[in-house]
Parts: C-alpha cells; structure tokens; sequence
C-alpha cells in the first residue's frame, strides 16, 4: 500500500468508549440514549456502533457487473410506449418493466394484457439483448401468455430470451382483496401457466414475491420482508406438490422490493433478503440457489407537493438499492404522482442510475456496508424481526390464509399508527411538504393522458385489500383545501429586531405554510400598537407572536389582548414558554407552534376554524 494511503498512522485512533466520552461530553453529562431512536417496528438505532467483527461481503450480483437500469413502459397507447421505451434502450436502459392495466404498479395506467398491445409497444426492440418484466396484477397468466405468443409469432428462441414474467397471485390478493376463483384454482392456473411457459423454452424467472404490496400500505421494513419470506414459502410448496423439485421451484422465483430515503434501512433490507433466502433453503435443507433482486423506488415515498424533491429522494433509494445488492433497480419518474410523466422525468429517472452507475461506480464494489457495526446490526435484527413474523404467518397455516384472517392488516396498522404519530409532529419531515413548504409552486407538467380504471375482479375468496398511501397525503390535503379556499393567511406579530424573531418566524412560517396558510412575516415591531393596527389592514383573521421568552414576558399578554380586540378569530403563539403558558392564555393565545407538537392537529384545527372545507386524501 502506498504511503500516502496509511491515514491510520497520520491520523491517531480512538476507542469505542473514548468516542462515548466525547459525546457525552457534548450531551452535558447526558447518557448516550439520549439520542438514541427506534425505528416503526421498536428497532432501536445507537448513535455509535463498534466494527462488527467476522463479517464477509455477502454474494450478490456478479463481480464487477453493474445492476440492470429498469425503466416503465407505462403509457396505455402501445405506439407512444414504443416511442418511450426505444429512447430508453437507447440511452442507457437495458431491462423493461411493463405494468399492465389494473395492477397496482400501474399506478392507473399500463399496457393491455393482449398480443397486439404487445406487438406494438416492442416493435424493434432486440429481445435478445435487454431483460424484461411482466407485472400483470390480477391480469398475470393472461399478460404471460400473451408476451409468449408474442415472441413464438415473432420466432424467436425463448430460452435465449431473459424474461421475469411476474406472476403473484399472492401479492395481487394482498393488494385487492380478491382472489378468483380462490386459492386452489388460482394456484392451479398458475402452475398450467408456468408449464405452458417452460415447454416453449422460457427460463423464468416465472413468479415474482412482490414486497411493494406491504411497503405502499405503510410496512416497516421488516414486515415487507416477513410478507416475501411467506409468500416465498407458499409458491414453493404449490410448485414442489406441482412436481418441481426443489431447485427448480426456487429457479421460478425472484423479488420484488421497495427502496425508500432510508438509505441504511433500505440498504439493510436488501441484505437481509439475501439472509433470509439462504436461512429458507437451510431450514429445508436444500442446496443454495441464486436470488434475483429487483428494487423500485418507494411509491409511498413520494409527494405531490415540491415533486423535484423526488428526485433527491429517488436518489438516495436508488443508491441504497444498488450499494445494498440489488440486481436490477428501476427509478419511479419523479412527476408520477401528478400522471403520466412526460419525456424529460422520464429521462431523469433514467439519467440518476446512469450517474451513479458510471459516474460514481457504485457496482464496483461488492457490499461496501460489510462490516460496518450500524449496517451489519440493522441487517441482523431486521432479519430476525422478519423471520419471527414468517413463523407467525406460518402458524396461521400460509400467507394466504394469514392475509384472509387480517394479520397483515393488523401488523401493519402499529407500524402506520407509529410513522403517522413522527408525521404528524415532524420528526420525520417531508421536504417539500411539512417541511419547506413552497406555498407558491407552479404547476407540474405530465402527459395529457387519462388514468385508466381497472378492471372489474372476477368473484372469489376474499380478504382486507391493503390500502396504497403516499406518506404525504395529509399535508396535501390540507394544501389542496387551503388553495381551494383562496389561500388563507396568518399574521405575524414579529416582536423585537431582525435577531429577535428570526429563527421563530422562519420555524413558525414552515409550520403555517406546511397547512397552505400564507404566513405574512417579513416586519418586526417594538410598539404593540404598530402589531395590532398592521393586523387590522392585513386581511388576516388568524395572528401568531414570534419572538423570544423575553419580549413574550415583557410584551405578550398585552399583545395578545389587542390582537383579539382587533378581531383575531385565533392567536398563535411561537413557542412553548412553559413559565409563562398560563398568563399568556389567560389573555387570549388560543395555541402554541412548538417544535414536536401535532401539526397535522393544530393544522386541521386552524382549517376548522377558517371554515375551510376538508379535501379527500390520495
């Protein structure tokens, strides 16, 4: 090695509790936990980590070999998909993942499950040299069938060809509600497919264990995970009574998972997927068989609001993903929440793998977190978390029967009611949404393209569909309500100078605009009088002081009497100045903004008393 690379004797190194000391130092004699958190599901994450110790890089993708850049064919006329995925293939694309209409991934659009829609959509594509995926929803068997007429019309060699061809009765089921004719008979179809399949020569992957399913309906990483592992469980027990053996029925299989702004957590599940596939085949005691990895970037991630901001946030996915095994990743365009992306998002979300593909390197590096104290930790009790629900589900007989008797349903909803508590209060903050809100943005851009309705379910056996939910939506409610209702306003009664009110406004400013209150900040005052007669000629009915403890003690229950004199329906205050609360009250602040307090209440509050209609969510 050469000298100049030996940081590790220019640099001195420090102990684990050297590092504990200096940080309790910061902390003012605090003990560590302090800053410790936990994680929807009760993992706690610590501040510091020690190098975990017997720990090897995990096999995943071949050595050296970047991971596949995915890209939709979304667009429900086949001719302008073609136009679509061509630019792709042509610009740094090399698999397709096609959603056809009325499967969740679709998002409400798709291509149709039919030969023709097929035959256009990859007119000129060179089958033999791209990768493809199905994703057919309830539609699977028929979509599968279809692609293989496709390819036997155009004579080509099947068993050349790279296709996952997507079937997941089981995650459609989850997704739904519904399964036709149920269980037995939609297993039953699947395996006469999959024969269908293998005897034109198709390799498969023909099933896919769908994780996106649980994650948009708001899983912790680990019941995504527990949910895959079932299912995993279930098609092979379907295909083994089938007549497949074990090799070849985990041959049939491949996954699907979520890929959010957690970087570590995403990272971490795609390791421990790896995990969790090798403990399934040595509790069975087979031999070991590859695992293909196909990550997306997380639906439930993303916002209608400041949409640019998904770029950063597809990103950070996409990194994870990639750093963390994946063997194919594809990007969501960044304006899907709006419609049917157009050109440039499109060439965005293909352009990020491309940098960090072959700007950055990424793939050069086989499981560069190895060994890291934090990643290796996360993946260990990610795993464990994951593997105790799989024997949970399995107790319940199968994933099927689990998903019937609500468990699913159950488990998720504490890990919702834990993500939608650190929503609510921004801990965990949404750039764009409740956090920096820009309350002036300008309309998006998408294709003039109409969402498509899905078709109808035939009957069968049925169970609680999980419900799809963007992170976000709350906050775009009240948004589109606010805008609906004209953009109301809210002064502020800035107390002080410039240094006084600053830091407050601008906290209390991201609090009011993150409900679409226009927050009218931008002038202090050292006389109360100037406040109140400002207040009048604002227009506003609503009124918040900023300023420090202080002037709140000096000037604030005065303050607060003339703004409700003045006609103020609610005053607000900045702040939590605990010693001072009840005098302040007393004279008429009607609320606090504080960090940690419920945003999402005391902005439906203001709406309330604005007598702003309610918007639906979604």
């Amino acid at each position: 090695m050469s000298d100049a690379l030996r940081i590790t004797e220019t640099f001195p190194g420090y102990s684990h509790d050297e590092w504990v000391a200096v940080a309790e130092k910061a902390l003012k004699g605090q003990p560590l936990s302090r800053i410790s958190t936990t994680t929807v599901d009760g993992t706690k994450i610590d501040p510091i980590y020690e190098r975990a110790s017997g720990k090897t890089p995990l096999a995943m993708r071949p050595e050296d070999l970047p991971w596949a850049v995915s890209q939709r064919v979304d667009h429900p006329d086949a001719d302008k998909a073609n136009e679509q995925l061509l630019t792709d293939l042509s610009n740094g694309a090399n698999m397709l993942s096609i959603p056809f209409v009325g499967c969740a991934s679709a998002h409400g659009f798709g291509l149709a499950a039919n030969k023709e829609s097929l035959a256009k959509a990859l007119d000129g594509v060179m089958l033999d040299l791209v990768s493809v995926r199905l994703e057919g929803g309830a539609s699977g068997e028929i979509a599968a069938n279809a692609f293989a007429d496709f390819v036997a019309d155009k004579g080509l060699d099947a068993s050349s060809l790279k296709v996952s061809f997507g079937l997941d009765p089981i995650g459609t089921f989850a997704s739904t509600g519904t399964m036709a004719p149920d269980w037995a008979g939609r297993s039953a179809a699947m395996i006469e497919t999959i024969k269908g399949l293998k005897s034109k020569g198709f390799k498969g992957p023909f099933i896919t264990v769908d994780g996106r399913p649980y994650h948009n309906a708001g899983a912790s990483e680990a019941q995504e995970l527990g949910a895959v592992v079932a299912t995993i469980a279930e098609y092979w027990r379907v295909l083994e009574a089938a007549g497949f053996d074990a090799s070849e029925a985990l041959a049939s299989i491949d996954v699907t998972l979520s890929a959010e702004t957690n970087q570590f957590g995403s990272l971490s599940k795609m390791r421990a997927m790896r995990h969790l596939w090798a403990n399934l085949m040595h509790a069975a005691g087979v031999d070991f068989v590859p695992l293909h990895i196909h990550a997306e970037t997380s639906w439930a991630m993303m916002t209608r609001l400041d949409p640019a901001v998904n770029i950063l946030r597809a990103t950070t996915a996409a990194f994870a993903a990639g750093v963390g095994g994946a063997d194919s990743v594809c990007i969501l365009p960044h304006t899907l929440t709006h419609g049917l992306p157009d050109p440039l998002a499109r060439r965005i979300a293909r352009n990020l793998q491309t940098m960090l593909l072959e700007e950055s390197n990424l793939y050069r590096v086989t499981d560069p977190a190895a060994g890291s104290g934090f990643v290796e930790s996360w993946t260990d009790e990610m795993g464990s978390k994951a593997w105790a629900l799989f024997q949970t589900i399995e107790q319940a007989g199968n994933m099927v029967q689990a998903l019937k008797a609500g468990l699913l349903v159950d488990e998720i909803a504490k890990s919702n009611a834990a993500r939608n508590k650190l929503i609510a209060t921004r801990r965990a903050s949404l750039t764009g949404a409740s956090a920096f809100p820009n309350i002036d943005e300008a309309d998006v851009e998408v294709l003039d393209v109409a969402p498509l309705a899905a078709p109808e379910l035939a009957e069968g056996e049925k169970c609680t569909a999980l419900k799809v939910v963007r992170i976000s939506e709350p906050y775009e409610a009240l948004r589109a309500a606010a805008k609906a209702a004209g953009v109301p306003t809210v002064f502020f009664a800035n107390m002080g100078r410039i240094a006084d009110f600053t830091a407050r406004s601008t906290w209390a400013k991201n609090f009011f605009e993150a409900g679409g209150i226009r927050a009218l900040s931008d002038k202090g005052f050292t006389e109360n009088d100037a406040a109140v007669e400002a207040f009048k000629a604002s227009g506003s009915s609503i009124a918040c002081l900023v300023g420090p403890d202080g002037l709140y003690e000096e000037r604030g229950a005065d303050l607060a009497k003339g703004l409700k004199a003045a006609g103020a329906k609610m005053v607000y205050l900045a702040g939590r100045p605990k010693d001072l609360m009840e005098a302040l009250s007393a004279a008429g602040v009607d609320a606090y903004a504080f960090e940690s307090c419920d945003v999402l209440a005391e902005l439906n509050k203001i709406h309330a008393e604005l007598g702003i209609a309610p918007q639906a969510q979604g």
